[in-house]
């Protein structure tokens, strides 16, 4: 039974690259979360995975279809009413910042075609902002990669670092309390916390199956972002930790 488990838990990590202890709890309730732990420690002591705090991710490559192929098909709707309640947000002669992914090419797509200076870390998005007529876009540097069209490394760092940020407008793939907003990437993150300290306002965007979920690697918390934006209206708790730092939910 401890054979078949662990391959059914290698499988899941493999194929969503990471997982919460919570998750695998919901999965497998007929076993003590002291065995989910000794499951994780023998699939690492093989190699097949490497312990995060709260859960695990894969070792290897994914063996599933790209990552940002899957993420543009998924929750559609959600991201699309997202992108409309941020677009309110820019407006002409503003400095923005858009962050890379699936739901911020919704945003490029809905954004007003107004006189504002377009940052961004993702060439696709900046491609789609170059479809307007008005817009002054600006590409930062950096290496690609290729699951989630975003340029990262020290040269998108400096390039940030130099300039003014009125709106920024960031996504998390995971937030829970305890991990704040996060990410699966470590240059990526680097990225986006140099985002934050460089914005006057940021704003927060995560569709609603981000809830609960924790991935390696964080970059802000409730009291880094003036805003959170859902297609939904979010969790009590998440609410609470939001009135607590005066964060506006939309």
């Amino acid at each position: 039974m401890n054979s078949i488990r662990r391959g059914e838990i290698k499988k899941l990590i493999e194929k969503n690259g990471v997982i919460s202890l919570k998750e695998l709890s919901a999965l497998f309730p007929s076993v003590s979360l002291m065995t989910i732990h000794r499951d994780l420690n023998a699939l690492e002591a093989e190699g097949v995975i490497v312990r995060v705090r709260g859960g695990a991710k894969y070792a290897g490559s994914p063996t599933n279809e790209p990552a940002y192929d899957l993420r543009a098909v998924k929750n559609r709707f959600a991201k699309e009413t997202i992108a409309r309640k941020a677009a309110a947000f820019i407006n002409s002669g503003s400095a923005v910042f858009l962050d890379s992914g699936t739901t911020m090419m919704e945003l490029a797509t809905a954004m007003p075609d107004v006189n504002a200076s377009v940052f961004t870390s993702g060439p696709n998005i900046a491609l789609e902002v170059a479809k307007k007529q008005r817009p002054n876009i600006n590409l930062c540097g950096g290496f690609l990669n290729r699951s989630n069209m975003t340029l990262t490394g020290p040269s998108a760092v400096d390039m940030l670092s130099k300039i003014n940020i009125d709106v920024a407008f960031l996504v998390a793939s995971a937030y829970s309390l305890e991990g704040g907003f996060t990410c699966g990437g470590e240059t990526d993150a680097q990225v986006k916390m140099e985002v934050v300290k460089k914005a006057r306002t940021v704003i927060l965007l995560m569709d609603s199956s981000k809830l609960g979920k924790l991935l390696p690697f964080t970059f802000a918390t409730m009291s880094d972002v003036d805003y959170v934006i859902c297609e939904t209206a979010l969790p009590e708790n998440v609410q609470a930790e939001a009135e607590k730092y005066n964060v506006k939910l939309l």
